[in-house]
């Protein structure tokens, strides 16, 4: 059996981008910034493009390919990237809170695992402990009701772990090819964060003391911080006696710190570090301060930070 060269391999991907962009271009009119939307949050969640082509509802019935030739275009070609990302940045709440993310295998093995049996009077409360237990398996805008009515299917079609024909099968997990492509991907991931910060922005149910409020959430490494006092600290991990209230790894000699501040019902930051970090793509340099708005991509070396300011109405 023959194997390619890394040059020949490297020809090979060469030709099936350009395959992907052309296809895209042609296709271009009919994708909507909600379509792109669903594209790559449905993709980032659930790591299966067939499984987005089953179950993801766009505006039409695109194939299989089409999915393909247009995620390959948003890992690979800036271009187009940029181009579908602004326009996603425009959408506005009210085209994106009613969109509907497709459940993930390990999201229905969950669910799965309450009782057939299960009355109705206890079943949201079984519900919210495995939303609330296993909240990094699940999508992070998942709703009660929506867990709800997975459940019910999966019970109708006899797919619960207490059911005789349960399916065990989708008990296994599987280690999908996109895996090499994580990087590109979770920059994507965070370009969308703030869409879904806004989202729990607007619904102060989510927190736990409804009558104290954070000012603002951030996002950083998979984790979510709450900004409650008006002032809070960032910067690189340099000297063991300098505490930040959100801290960034360091490998290099280079040491960044800034502050965010809330005053009057306004957001700035403030570099107040020895070297520039970038806000939105701009540069902010030492001793420099920068009204934020209410939601900001913050780049600190190879680190990105999502600001999402409260935006209760």
């Amino acid at each position: 059996m023959s194997t390619l060269t890394n040059d020949e391999q490297l020809d090979s991907d060469n030709k099936t981008l350009e395959t992907a962009v052309r296809n895209t271009a042609i296709q271009m009119g009919c994708w909507t910034a909600t379509d792109d939307y669903l594209l790559i949050t449905s993709i980032l969640h659930l790591c299966d493009l067939e499984r987005v082509h089953e179950r993801v509802k766009f505006s039409m019935p695109f194939t299989l390919e089409n999915i393909r030739d247009r995620w390959q275009c948003l890992l690979y070609d800036a271009s187009i990237s940029k181009m579908i990302i602004t326009k996603i940045q425009q959408l506005s709440m009210l085209q994106l809170e009613n969109l509907r993310i497709p459940f993930s295998e390990e999201e229905e093995r969950l669910i799965a695992t309450i009782p057939s049996h299960t009355i109705p009077a206890v079943l949201d409360n079984e519900l919210d402990t495995c939303l609330s237990k296993y909240s990094q398996q699940f999508w992070s805008n998942r709703t009660i009701e929506e867990l709800r009515e997975c459940w019910s299917q999966l019970r109708q079609q006899g797919r619960l772990t207490d059911q005789s024909n349960a399916d065990n099968s989708q008990v296994e997990q599987t280690t999908h090819s996109l895996n090499d492509q994580n990087a590109t991907a979770n920059k994507l991931s965070s370009l969308l964060a703030p869409f879904e910060f806004e989202l729990l922005s607007r619904n102060k149910e989510q927190f736990v003391d409804k009558d104290k409020l954070p000012h603002a959430l951030l996002h950083v490494h998979d984790r979510l911080y709450c900004m409650y006092t008006d002032q809070l600290n960032f910067g690189t991990d340099v000297n063991p006696d300098i505490k930040f209230d959100i801290s960034f790894d360091n490998s290099t000699s280079i040491h960044i710190k800034g502050m965010i501040i809330y005053k009057s019902g306004l957001f700035y930051i403030i570099n107040n570090g020895d070297n520039a970090f970038r806000v939105n793509d701009a540069l902010l340099n030492p001793n420099e301060a920068s009204p934020l708005g209410t939601r900001a991509i913050i780049t600190i070396l190879e680190h990105m930070m999502v600001f999402q300011a409260i935006e209760l109405s």
